[in-house]
């Protein structure tokens, strides 16, 4: 089970960089929130495939580039999955860059992502990992 939720994760990352909207939606449940860097400007997830389907046309609206670098996948004993990466984008307009390294916890329905929590510091994600386990 937890290799096959990793690599759910990982496939909606790919299909983030690859602006790959169908194979994104095809690893979240209908009930999906997401709460991406750019959902924190409105303070409200993406909710559910047409929430899905509003991020990439942002995605796309915003920036030329929007590329996610995975640099950690690990399992939960109690089945989320933690996943530590690096986000790199480019202005549409503006050709500036940016980068930020952040952290989400997926949690899974019916084996497929359905809700997420993003971590700016994913060492805090990693306590919230173990802190939730110790309970």
């Amino acid at each position: 089970m937890w290799d096959e939720r990793i690599s759910v994760v990982r496939a909606f990352a790919d299909a983030i960089t690859e602006r790959d909207l169908e194979t994104a939606l095809e690893q979240c449940h209908p009930e999906v929130e997401f709460f991406s860097l750019m959902a924190q400007l409105e303070a409200r997830p993406y909710q559910g495939f047409a929430g899905i389907r509003r991020y990439f046309k942002e995605i796309d609206a915003t920036w030329g580039e929007w590329r996610v670098d995975v640099e950690q996948l690990s399992s939960a004993p109690d089945g989320r999955v933690l996943i530590i990466m690096s986000t790199h984008m480019r202005g549409v307009g503006s050709g500036l860059p940016f980068a930020e390294r952040v952290a989400n916890i997926w949690e899974f329905k019916d084996e497929k992502l359905w809700r997420q929590t993003l971590y700016r510091d994913p060492d805090e994600a990693v306590r919230a990992i173990e802190v939730q386990l110790d309970t």
